[in-house]
């Protein structure tokens, strides 16, 4: 099997699963299940088949722009100075 030349991936054509989307994130599936419903800026995802049991799978590129975009939304963490 070949290697992958990472500098000539685009992200904009690989997909990932569900699992891998809310690993990226930080969140746990159920978390990424529930801001696909109530987030609209959170990315629905695709199925290659219509049919219940088809895998949702995310284009990485979508993900990497949701999540920056929750770090430009963030607020700046305090960092505790008590011991």
């Amino acid at each position: 099997m070949n290697n992958l030349n990472m500098n000539l991936i685009n992200p904009a054509y690989v997909q990932i699963n569900k699992k891998e989307a809310a690993e990226i994130l930080g969140i746990s599936i159920a978390e990424l299940d529930r801001r696909r419903g109530n987030d609209a800026a959170c990315p629905k995802g695709f199925k290659e088949r219509d049919d219940r049991m088809a895998p949702v799978k995310f284009r990485l590129s979508d993900i990497y722009t949701y999540s920056a975009n929750l770090m430009d939304h963030a607020f700046e963490a305090k960092v505790s100075t008590s011991v």
